[in-house]
């Protein structure tokens, strides 16, 4: 509503007011046969916010005209059905028959040449963006809707703008790209520049949504240049809400009241099909360890007749947290029975979603705003609250954030205008410091196994759990962190003389974070050992003589992250000739960040409910304590200009310059230049097409073009300089003291010629209306090269003792367009309106030091990742998939029982991973090279004069006798065997779209957003059944392949069905294969990477549904009440397509826990974090 008071006060100086701001007309002179009626009625806009200041005028009759109030509302003499032209600056003029109580809703006319859109230091007309820059519908994207993380509520809203979130924790931040990947370096850090008023940001966490005003994507180097070396990809401009001009005392409260639960569970199969399972696994190596015939001491044969008994006596699994009863016969087989030998089975089943996690997880929002003026000052004060919980029913994560803001204003003399903006959040968050990750193992191991249920203690009288996450909860320790963000930030506009306009303003930001945390004791039934031994962690070393006590610790975590940042700039504005406009800026910038970190820990604590390191006693040895601590610096300083010309709005052309310096870079590279220039032309302003008459058809029209170089600065702390590693004492040399010496690593090695990298960028756009602009359509095409990327260097010998130091030697191209389509139109007291956004991307390597052309296939999670040129960043190399073997497809079995390939079947003995050899009902790759052997290459292949040969192949003798012949590695571009690219990780088509009505004060929006095409490629435990050793299998992993076996457990037979899921199983696939070197290096055996088992992230959600209804003002005001608004509102309630559904994946999940190949931690844990949350809230809006 505050956008429309400036306006209003314009239009009204001088006129004289009624009560309400509501101005009165005379009627004009009606004919006898019209009766004279008073018509009163509401105007309000797209967001069902009132218009203040609208123009109502009897058609054809100017001296019959009123304004609307502050309520929107107006009244006017005339006959019922007389047509009423109501208009306002800005939207849409509309056109109605009078009637009484009538409600109208004007639309934004988007391409007004009067709307201003934030750009990079100032405003500009949108029609005469000469950039590719969009705008974020901030009323529909946050304020009508229950939003209490900026960056996720951005998803969608605009194209080209992907927001990922990696997991469904409270913490998580998502991250952020404009316009798809942009740099190689520093592990692909392509985030864009965030700027809150003016100021870099780097959490939008601590932003409160209620206080945004406005929300500008600058996409290409035209438009965000101006921001010099941290815009490289982009940047964000967020505007908070500035205060209002109104004369009175304006208040507001927002509520919101959600719960929330899981978008997508899996959901473990039951006990017995889960012992089936692995007992199948058992028929294929009945000679293995018994590691692979039995869990935690349990016997699979043992468990089965007990688990099959169970599910007879049980009508379903456990959903909740209950007792455990021994076993008294066949007829009563309780939930545990105890072997003679001490042990016990354990086949209690469980849901283990049902009973660990909920489906109304709450959350609350509050916000309270406060605006008005006094005499020559404006202010607006706002305070918010929210807090939300996980998902986990015990000792759930919980987040609390409390925020102030203050944003006052005054007018010192004509020419001078100051004022200040303050703001304050403080967050915390608590969740039980448990010793692993409560996500990742509730979904390794199925309920019997973690059995969570409890039997009495004898000791204490008093109920006690398994060793499983129930134990893990309830008794850590709850740490608390608490972080806390202050701006303040002072500001001054001079108007010097008429058009010459200086800006400057000075922000401090300092961020704190403190941690208190702690190892408390835990114990548990050990469902691991024998019956009714007790567990605990920390584990005790009795050999050593230290206790569980002696593992305790307390730790302390805290930081500083101070910004300073100060902005000044000049703007003249100059018209000639009447047609020619002009307007120059010539500005400067300054930032410093600093960061502190400290960390310590001390072992044994004195009393575990006071976990104080002042209260430990430092362990076994009085010794065990560390502290660590980690400081950084970086500045940058800038200087801009920027010229604006246009000749009768139809002509458009921009010019920036900037000259950037940075503290990442050496001192003899620390600035450099980067210009950018774009241009437009609004061909319908034109007269030769304005003749046309086609103007009520194509309302608007324009092209534009731009171009840029940005040099990105994020390369990383200390990239430029040669640092050196410090170990610890424990090196085995022994100094002239008689003690061990202290160690370091070796100085890294830096190249002496390291510059900036370089980011050109070129974008060709159109912008089209139609209809009167009830039809818009936006299309940009763009070309963004990086050159001068940090890359590896040449190899140097192992003898260096460091590894190459990294060169400019990458470069990347990434191509895409955006599309985006608007629709709004009113019928009668209706209006409806309609958006959509799509968009893609592709990057592709275009230079990177790979001799060899060694193949580096993207998998999720893995570090250390390498590239080769023409490489489209992302892509996954894999094996194609035949179908599943049949016994046909072999010649009998060698004398070790192992399946001999027939004559013309290929031999893939290669993928094997000891002691797997492949046979019936697995997995048959296809051989696409046709020589017989599926591999990543031939071993002996050579090359003369760039041509390669292989054995057999004509010229091959003689190349090998060529002593220039050189050998081709496999897995190579040259040497690649039955490899071929099957998929790639990236998003590609990210589409959004919307639809929305309004109705006599009813309102519904609807929001859908999806992904083309995506797929990704990881061993974990939700795709991929008996991923590592001994873990669950699901209810959608039963569809599988299975061996006939006889009584004595050998395999008779195969029940092969071609359509099944899986082949036949296997315990254990998540590893990695040496001999595929880099490429499709993480999966062996039948889960070898192919493009039978990729997993489909492409998606279509309903992202949101909001329903609203605003209570009539002539209600409202009678309990003082300017606005009312109730609404409720669902987000991601379901998927209209989910890809990975079949998986229990939800595609917006992205990470495991320690999901790297090369970490044994990470235990197959792709999607085994906190899950993704759909809501369902209600709130109210009221403004006083």
């Amino acid at each position: 509503m505050r956008k429309h008071l400036f306006v209003t006060l314009l239009l009204t100086c001088g006129m004289p007011f009624g009560y309400g701001f509501t101005a009165f007309a005379e009627p004009a002179p009606q004919t006898q046969n019209q009766a004279v009626a008073t018509i009163t009625g509401t105007i309000l806009d797209e967001n069902n916010e009132p218009v203040i200041g609208a123009s109502v005028m009897q058609k054809g009759v100017k001296t019959n005209a009123v304004t609307t109030n502050f309520e929107g509302n107006f009244i006017i003499k005339v006959a019922p059905g007389t047509p009423l032209v109501v208009s306002y600056v800005g939207y849409k003029s509309e056109t109605m028959a009078a009637a009484n109580g009538m409600t109208v809703y004007l639309q934004p006319t988007t391409e007004q040449l009067d709307q201003l859109v934030v750009v990079g230091y100032g405003t500009q007309k949108k029609a005469n963006l000469t950039g590719a820059v969009a705008t974020v519908d901030v009323a529909r994207v946050m304020d009508n809707r229950p939003v209490q993380d900026v960056t996720k509520a951005l998803q969608g809203a605009v194209p080209g703008l992907t927001i990922t979130t990696a997991s469904g924790s409270l913490t998580e931040e998502s991250a952020i790209r404009v316009r798809g990947t942009g740099t190689l370096s520093n592990g692909a850090s392509s985030a864009p520049l965030i700027v809150v008023d003016g100021v870099p940001v780097d959490d939008l966490n601590f932003v409160n949504p209620q206080d945004i005003q406005d929300i500008s994507v600058l996409k290409d180097a035209a438009s965000s240049a101006i921001y010099g070396s941290r815009a490289s990809f982009g940047v964000i401009l967020i505007t908070t809400k500035s205060p209002a001009t109104q004369d009175k005392v304006s208040v507001s409260y927002n509520a919101n009241f959600a719960w929330s639960s899981a978008t997508v569970l899996p959901k473990f199969a039951g006990t017995v099909d889960n012992i089936e399972t692995m007992l199948q696994a058992y028929y294929r190596n009945p000679t293995a360890t018994n590691s692979k015939t039995e869990v935690g001491g349990m016997a699979y044969k043992d468990l089965l007749p007990l688990a099959q008994k169970w599910a007879e006596q049980h009508n379903g699994p456990y959903t909740d947290y209950v007792e455990q009863h021994p076993y008294v016969d066949e007829n009563n087989v309780g939930d545990y029975k105890v072997l003679d030998n001490g042990s016990w089975l354990r086949y209690a089943d469980w849901d283990v979603a049902e009973t660990l996690l909920t489906s109304s997880a709450p959350s609350q929002k509050h916000n309270v705003t406060l605006e008005g003026t006094s005499g020559k000052t404006q202010y607006r004060l706002s305070f918010g609250y929210d807090s939300r919980e996980g998902l986990m029913k015990f000792n759930p994560d919980k987040m609390r954030r409390y925020m102030a803001n203050a944003n006052i204003s005054t007018q010192i003399t004509k020419w001078l205008k100051a004022g200040t903006r303050i703001s304050y959040t403080q967050r915390e968050f608590t969740e039980p410091n448990t010793s692993r990750n409560s996500y990742q193992y509730i979904w390794r191991w199925p309920g019997y196994m973690e059995t969570y249920g409890w039997i009495e203690d004898p000791s204490t009288g008093e109920p006690l759990t398994f060793r499983n996450e129930i134990m893990n909860r309830t008794q850590a320790y709850t740490e608390k962190t608490t972080t806390r963000n202050t701006r303040l930030q002072a500001w001054m506009n001079a108007e010097i003389i008429p058009g010459l306009n200086l800006q400057a303003d000075f922000t401090y930001d300092v961020r704190t974070m403190a941690n208190n945390s702690a190892w408390a004791e835990v114990r548990g039934w050990n469902g691991w050992g024998n019956a009714y031994s007790i567990y605990t962690w920390p584990v005790a070393d009795d050999k050593a003589g230290i206790t569980a006590q002696d593992k305790t610790r307390a730790r302390k975590q805290s930081s500083t992250a101070d910004r300073w940042t100060m902005n000044v700039f000049a703007t003249y504005a100059k018209t000639f000739a009447k047609d020619h406009n002009l307007k120059v800026m010539l500005g400067a910038t300054a930032e410093q960040y600093r960061y502190d970190y400290l960390n310590a820990y001390r072992s044994g604590l004195l009393d575990y409910a006071l976990p104080n390191l002042s209260l430990t006693y430092g362990g076994y040895d009085a010794l065990q304590q560390t502290m660590s601590s980690k400081d950084t610096h970086r500045a940058t300083a800038g200087f801009f200009g920027r010229v604006n010309y246009d000749y009768k709005g139809i002509y458009l052309l921009e010019a920036n310059l900037r000259r950037d310096g940075s503290s990442r870079f050496p001192a003899a590279d620390q600035w450099a230049w980067f210009p950018s220039v774009s241009a437009g032309y609004r061909f319908t302003e034109e007269n030769y097409f304005k003749k046309l008459g086609i103007d009520n058809i194509i309302s608007n029209g324009k092209i534009r073009a731009s171009y840029g170089h940005i040099g990105n600065e994020n390369v990383g702390a200390n990239a430029f300089i040669s640092t050196i590693t410090m170990g610890n004492k424990n090196v085995n040399w022994i100094g002239s003291n008689g003690g061990l010496v202290s160690s370091a690593g070796m100085p890294t090695v830096v190249s002496k010629s390291l510059t900036w990298e370089r980011i050109e960028t070129t974008d060709v756009g159109i912008d089209l209306g139609f209809l009167n602009n009830e039809l818009t359509l936006g299309f940009d095409w763009y070309n963004r090269n990086t050159k001068d990327m940090l890359a590896p260097g040449i190899t140097v010998p192992g003898t260096m003792g460091a590894s190459a130091p990294q060169r400019n030697a990458g470069s990347m191209r990434t191509r895409g367009w955006e599309l985006s389509l608007g629709w709004n139109h009113s019928f009668g007291d209706a209006m409806v309106y309609a958006t959509f956004a799509l968009s893609d991307a592709k990057s592709k390597v275009t230079q990177w030091d790979n001799t060899d052309g060694t193949i580096y296939s993207y998998t999720a999670g893995k570090s250390g990742y390498l590239f080769y040129e023409g490489q489209n960043y992302g892509d996954i190399w894999g094996f194609s998939v035949d179908r599943y073997f049949e016994e046909s497809d072999f010649a009998g079995k060698d004398k070790d029982g192992n399946w001999i390939y027939g004559e013309n079947t290929p031999d893939q003995s290669y993928l094997a991973y000891n002691p797997f050899h492949f046979g019936p009902g697995d997995v048959k790759f296809k051989d696409l090279n046709g020589d017989g052997v599926i591999n990543n290459g031939n071993a002996d292949m050579i090359e003369v004069d760039g041509k390669t040969y292989v054995p057999g192949q004509t010229g091959y003798e003689a190349a090998l006798a060529n002593p220039e012949h050189k050998s081709v590695p496999v897995g190579t571009l040259r040497n690649h065997g039955d490899l071929k690219v099957v998929g790639n990780a990236l998003p590609r088509y990210e589409y959004s779209f919307r639809l929305g009505a309004a109705w006599k004060g009813f309102d519904i929006d609807l929001f859908f957003q999806g992904v083309g095409k995506r797929k990704m490629w990881q061993i974990s435990t939700f795709n991929i059944p008996i991923a590592a050793l001994g873990s669950g299998v699901f209810e959608h992993q039963l569809d599988y392949n299975k061996y006939i076996v006889d009584a004595n457990d050998a395999i008779i037979g195969y029940e092969i069905d071609q359509s099944n899921q899986y082949p036949c199983t296997y315990a254990g696939t998540f590893g990695y294969n040496s001999r595929m070197r880099n490429t499709c290096d993480q999966g062996i055996n039948n889960f070898t990477c192919s493009d039978r088992y990729l997993i489909n992230m492409a998606y279509l959600r309903m992202k949101n549904i909001t329903v609203g209804y605003t209570i009539p003002a002539d209600i409202t005001k009678k309990a003082y009440i300017q606005k009312a608004r109730i609404y409720f509102s669902a987000e991601n309630p379901f998927f209209i397509y989910n890809g990975a559904g079949e998986y229990k994946i939800d595609p917006e999940l992205t990470r495991g826990e320690a999901a790297n190949a090369y970490s044994s931690a990470g235990v197959a844990s792709l999607f085994r974090v906190a899950p993704m949350m759909k809501s369902y809230s209600f709130g109210l809006q009221v403004t006083f």
